[in-house]
């Protein structure tokens, strides 16, 4: 019965020092928070923000998959900024003793000011599903939220860039006259 025991204990101690080898070499050959590299970058900028647009909106989405139901319909409601201006870079600057002529190019919309964040995305499930909305679900949501939203700042409806234009005009023709003295500022587009 003795040599039973001393088995059973000796298994037990061969498990658990191996499992606490295999921790111990996890953690030790796993990565520290310190070691993880990190990347920056800088680049230079020289883009003019001349107009901003927060739209908050709901539409009815048929993508992604609700569990348990398969029509796949719910409401997103989303709220995000869509931003516009120009590259200053292109801009071209002819000067004579009477005139500064400033030639800029059209505003156009910064595609990376249209991100959704998870916390200004709510989902509304039309078809009271049991289960919430898988996570492939709403990436495809997010997706269809943001092409929404370039498709809003993109139509004539609200005319966005024509007012970024007339906007980025003003700020150009303010920042030019400073510096003009006695000539006159003109501002046109390419």
């Amino acid at each position: 019965m003795k040599t039973k025991w001393k088995v059973i204990i000796a298994v037990i101690l061969a498990v658990v020092i191996s499992v606490g080898s295999i921790s111990a070499y996890k953690y030790i050959t796993s990565p520290k928070e310190e070691s993880i590299p990190l990347e920056t970058t800088l680049e230079d900028a020289a883009e003019l923000t001349t107009q901003k647009m927060i739209i908050s909106d709901v539409f009815k989405s048929t993508k992604g998959n609700i569990p348990l139901i398969n029509k796949n319909k719910f409401l997103v409601q989303y709220k995000t900024t869509v931003t516009a201006g120009l590259d200053v870079k292109k801009a071209k600057i002819k000067e004579t003793d009477d005139e500064i002529r400033i030639t800029i190019p059209h505003c156009t919309i910064n595609e990376d000011s249209i991100k959704i964040k998870s916390s200004d995305l709510k989902i509304y499930d039309t078809n009271f599903a049991i289960m919430s909305i898988d996570k492939e679900a709403v990436i495809e949501v997010v997706a269809e939220a943001e092409e929404k939203a370039k498709k809003k700042a993109e139509s004539d409806e609200y005319g966005f860039l024509d007012n970024a234009d007339e906007n980025a005009k003003k700020v150009i023709k303010g920042m030019s006259e400073n510096v003009a003295g006695e000539r006159k500022v003109v501002v046109e587009f390419k």
